[in-house]
């Protein structure tokens, strides 16, 4: 049997409604999302617009999670629910477990709408596969221009990246390239992503996954370093080899990931995209860890500001 999100009933989520945050309108001194959902939607994507007051804990950054980490809770309620309680205003959306692309144009409204009026912002959405046709990455950008992202993770075929830098100038929406690890013989190393993006605009760039950068040997503030002008988009998560040689999720900060030279150089760096938390383990009961990495990630950002 799973165990319930915390000690915050949805009855009790339901019942407090939209007083837990303040509304999107009062962030963007504009119209209420509920009457105006087009309008908010304009704004949430305009990262330096945009000042939420559950950033300042981090710096500025635009803190959220990835919503991979709820994937055996699959309604979007639970989704705010657990954002309102770790206090958080973002969220990047697993399109395969909580909003998929081919979902009808009325529902995405609807999902977008119920987000923006509990003050949530849907930052970005993926990671999503781009295979060499661009009906279909067509198709997702669209469902991303709906969501109001300010990036899309992707997953792009080699093949596929000159679709992606006439989509991304179209739409005027970049790509963040995910990194997955010693499997990923796409953009898994920083030589893959040397070698394929070296001769394309920054438009096509990258979310920068810590922990499989770890899983691949390499330190994720040298790629964040070389590849600056590119980074719109953070997985943060610290992985360590346990002894049966499988890679496990630490408390970020309390494995091998220098957390606070992390934010330190995402400060220096002028990095204004979308930052998700993603803590892979205990899917049935994340959100104790995840309180314990973001604590650790509001003392990394404290002198940041």
């Amino acid at each position: 049997m799973k165990k319930p999100l915390d000690n915050l009933s949805r009855r009790n989520f339901l019942a407090l409604g939209g007083g837990i945050i303040g509304t999107l309108s009062v962030a963007c001194g504009t119209k209420e999302p509920a009457k105006e959902p087009a309008v908010a939607l304009e704004n949430q994507a305009d990262a330096g617009a945009v000042e939420f007051p559950q950033d300042i804990p981090y710096a500025g950054f635009r803190v959220g999670v990835q919503s991979y980490c709820f994937r055996e809770f699959k309604t979007r309620e639970v989704l705010i629910e657990s954002l309102h309680s770790l206090g958080l205003a973002h969220i990047e959306i697993w399109p395969d477990g909580h909003l998929p692309v081919d979902t009808p144009e009325p529902e995405i409204a609807e999902a977008v709408k119920l987000f923006l009026d509990q003050g949530v912002t849907i930052d970005a959405c993926g990671v999503v596969d781009f295979p060499n046709d661009e009906a279909q990455c067509r198709k997702i950008f669209e469902y991303a221009k709906k969501l109001g992202v300010i990036a899309i993770s992707a997953g792009p075929v080699h093949e596929a990246l000159p679709l992606m830098v006439k989509l991304t100038a179209e739409y005027g929406l970049p790509i963040a390239i995910h990194n997955h690890g010693p499997q990923d013989k796409l953009f898994g190393t920083s030589e893959l992503i040397r070698q394929y993006l070296a001769p394309l605009p920054s438009s096509v760039g990258l979310c920068v996954d810590t922990g499989h950068f770890q899983r691949v040997g390499e330190d994720p503030l040298a790629v964040i370093t070389e590849f600056a002008d590119r980074v719109h988009g953070v997985h943060l998560k610290d992985m360590v080899q346990g002894a049966n040689g499988e890679w496990e999720d630490r408390i970020v900060g309390k494995g091998n990931l220098d957390l606070p030279a992390l934010m330190k150089k995402l400060k220096e760096i002028g990095f204004n995209g979308y930052f998700s938390l993603e803590y892979e383990s205990d899917p049935s009961d994340p959100l104790p860890a995840m309180r314990q990495c973001l604590q650790e990630l509001r003392t990394a950002c404290e002198g940041l500001a």
